[in-house]
């Protein structure tokens, strides 16, 4: 019987001294779930302040225009936070601005999914779009930016010059006026105006488009820049140099070095007036080398295909990159690879001259130029090797032609058959 009430107690020791260990147990448990609960706040805290302090750099670096830092800014936020719409939609706008279009779609559509109804980002979705070509969809998204955010003037702007890539600029001037009636002081929006007057012939109405923008920017070297050019096809030469010289004395206040740069290209000769008109025009054709590429020399007052822009001598290929706001009327970029170059031919004449590329697939690119440009473009071709030099008078003997120069200075990259009649004339 002893043995027994021992052996009892025994069982009742060992279940008290478990349920001890037991109680033991669940106070640690519960003391680290406090702690554990106390640091999780934290760990929280910490990671939403990395990723605001990188958005307000990328935001920072946007504003500065060092694009490339902001976008790597923005791709660390993505890594942290994949659901950040708002750093989709800026690092799609970035990516769309530096032509990376395809990126800048993928952003903006992810953008979207999160917050469907964000006016900007469909509007910038609109945009990349129509960089790729696809208007139909460029429009329909530009349209649903409009419908969510009425008071925008800039959706308003894109959808127009969206318009105009279609050609439709009676429709391109509807958007503009809507943008105007947002924000009457929407200075792209009256630049836009003058360049779709300009497509339709409408030359009053180009003027006055350009005036307007005078009035509500009177220190905008481009409105004033525009208005100079306008004024000179409408013939009024004493108001065109007016209008170019104030352009050109506010892109000072702008922007020295740029300035300098136009100036020793374009000024000092017969074509002072006209530079001075289309200083600030060529102004907005902006050129990024490749990793590795060094740019040899760039030329403003070039047109290709009637487009104005910058011709671009690089140490790797001949590259035309046209003025910012005619691309988004079509304005064709052109890159030519110097082991493409077959032959370049020049035609001067007494107010300007032509620079004539064929290339080894028979393709002829002409580019037109005042002799003040056609002058140092041929020099600098001559001393990279890419045409021969011009023959030394010879008395009495007759020219012989010369087989690495292709007459295809008339050549107008309309119909192949012009092409070959043109070429025949060798």
């Amino acid at each position: 019987m002893t043995k027994i009430k021992t052996a009892t107690q025994g069982v009742y020791l060992l279940y008290i001294a478990a349920g001890v260990v037991l109680i033991s147990s669940l106070q640690a448990a519960y003391a680290q779930s406090k702690v554990t609960e106390k640091n999780a706040p934290a760990r929280v805290s910490d990671a939403r302040a990395l990723e605001l302090s990188l958005m307000n750099k990328a935001r920072r670096a946007t504003s500065d225009s060092h694009y490339e830092a902001a976008c790597e800014y923005l791709a660390d936020v993505l890594t942290a936070n994949p659901k950040n719409a708002e750093a989709h939609y800026l690092l799609g706008l970035l990516q769309g601005r530096q032509g990376k279009f395809s990126e800048s779609i993928d952003h903006e559509r992810k953008c979207l999914k999160l917050m469907p109804n964000y006016a900007a980002a469909h509007s910038v979705l609109g945009r990349s779009l129509a960089g790729k070509q696809n208007y139909q969809a460029a429009v329909e998204e530009l349209k649903e930016a409009v419908r969510l955010d009425p008071r925008s003037p800039i959706s308003y702007v894109n959808l127009a010059a969206v318009k105009g890539m279609q050609g439709d600029y009676k429709g391109a001037l509807d958007a503009y006026d809507n943008a105007i009636r947002v924000d009457p002081k929407y200075t792209q929006a009256y630049l836009g105006k003058a360049l779709a007057y300009a497509k339709l012939k409408d030359t009053k109405g180009q003027l006055e488009a350009c005036r307007s923008a005078v009035r509500v920017a009177p220190t905008s070297s481009v409105a004033h820049g525009r208005l100079g050019f306008a004024l000179s096809q409408s013939g009024d030469v004493p108001g065109a140099m007016a209008a170019g010289l104030k352009a050109n004395l506010l892109r000072v206040n702008e922007s020295w070095n740029e300035f300098l740069g136009m100036f020793l290209t374009a000024w000092a000769s017969v074509f002072l007036v006209f530079a001075a008109i289309f200083a600030a025009l060529f102004a907005g054709s902006r050129f990024k080398p490749q990793e590795g590429e060094v740019v040899l020399k760039s030329f403003f007052l070039t047109f290709y295909k009637d487009k104005p822009g910058r011709f671009v001598v690089t140490d790797t290929r001949i590259v035309f990159v046209p003025e910012a706001f005619s691309a988004w009327f079509g304005a064709t970029r052109v890159s030519i690879q110097r082991p493409q170059i077959e032959a370049i031919n020049y035609l001067s004449t007494v107010g300007g001259g032509t620079v004539s590329i064929l290339t080894r697939d028979q393709s002829v690119h002409q580019f037109r130029m005042p002799l003040l440009v056609l002058d140092p473009v041929r020099s600098l071709l001559v001393s990279q090797g890419l045409t021969a030099p011009e023959p030394e008078a010879k008395t009495p003997e007759p020219a012989a032609p010369q087989p690495d120069r292709v007459e295809a200075s008339k050549v107008e990259e309309i119909t192949n058959e012009e092409s070959k009649s043109d070429e025949k004339k060798e």
